[in-house]
């Protein structure tokens, strides 16, 4: 039995997944019921000794009683202490952390964008008119937003543009979350800003690069997506995510050096499954992010309501295959 625990809250948000999952489990004639974490952790406590499996998608992490276990890899052996957790709270917080994760990539010689991570504003400004044109991100990603493309006007003034929407970005020595106030951004440390990477396109346009997801369940890519611009009218085009607004279409044709990444990164990571985005840069390609399925961040599944989506591009029956055949 495969037990998918969740959080309550959370209901609203993976129910459409939980859905696709389960019914990917009754077509191979097995088991997958949807738990909340509220509900496993009681009081009192439901241990599911039969579960071989437990698949985690978003929640909050219950009251800690005096008895409870410390960690949630603990409380999760407790609550079903025969199952294998399908993706490691350790590779999921991993991912959620772009300092920890960039760290690790580069330490097993995977390529990441051109990095800066400091609290010194002097340090951010220079990074900026190194490279003219950056993306400021948050440290952690927790699926809010697609960050800013950032840049200094010829005054020395640092402009910040998401979603087509400009603000003046004053990069400050401390404090506690950025604060808007009258097209001004207050941005305290930790300063994360990548290169933007670009391409050139006829007449020396800038373009943005590609940018491509692959679906990796253990070692294996179903299937790729990528995130694009028909036009460019301003800088923040250049961000190309779905929190973004940047639309989504199925890749069918794609490099072996990038299926070798992608898998790579997933194994670095220890990720069963993942969502790898990588992008082609000038000389070749580098790591954006890792997204797994787990306690703060899921996998957007979006592309299901593309026209052209079909049952090969089915993340959820092909996690569940992979559980199932892993099982034996």
């Amino acid at each position: 039995m495969i037990v998918c625990i969740y959080g309550k809250g959370s209901h609203a948000f993976v129910e459409p997944t939980l859905r696709d999952l389960a019914a990917a489990a009754e077509a191979r004639r097995a088991r997958l019921v949807g738990a909340t974490i509220e509900r496993l952790a009681g009081p009192p406590a439901a241990v599911l000794p039969e579960a071989t499996f437990a698949y985690l998608l978003p929640f909050e992490a219950p009251a800690a009683e005096a008895d409870a276990p410390a960690t949630i890899d603990a409380l999760i052996a407790s609550l079903l202490p025969n199952a294998a957790v399908a993706n490691s709270i350790a590779a999921h917080d991993l991912c959620t952390d772009r300092v920890l994760l960039s760290e690790r990539l580069l330490e097993r010689g995977i390529p990441v964008p051109e990095t800066l991570l400091t609290n010194s504003p002097e340090e951010a400004r220079d990074f900026i008119r190194s490279h003219e044109h950056v993306i400021s991100r948050d440290v952690r990603m927790l699926g809010r937003g697609g960050g800013f493309v950032v840049f200094s006007d010829g005054s020395g003034t640092v402009i910040g543009e998401a979603r087509g929407r400009r603000y003046v970005i004053e990069f400050e020595e401390s404090g506690l979350g950025c604060r808007l106030r009258h097209g001004v951004l207050s941005h305290p440390p930790p300063f994360f800003l990548q290169r933007l990477i670009t391409r050139v396109g006829r007449a020396g346009v800038l373009l943005p690069a590609q940018v491509l997801r692959a679906y990796v369940v253990d070692e294996e890519i179903p299937f790729w997506t990528e995130t694009y611009r028909d036009r460019v009218r301003r800088p923040s085009d250049f961000l190309l995510s779905a929190e973004a607004g940047a639309p989504l279409r199925f890749v069918q044709v794609v490099s072996d050096e990038a299926k070798k990444l992608a898998r790579r990164v997933a194994k670095v990571v220890g990720a069963r499954i993942a969502a790898v985005d990588i992008i082609r840069s000038d000389s070749g390609y580098v790591v954006l992010d890792v997204v797994t399925d787990g306690q703060h961040l899921m996998i957007d599944r979006s592309f299901k309501s593309l026209p052209e989506y079909r049952n090969a591009f089915d993340l959820d029956r092909h996690i569940v295959n992979a559980l199932i055949d892993a099982a034996g």
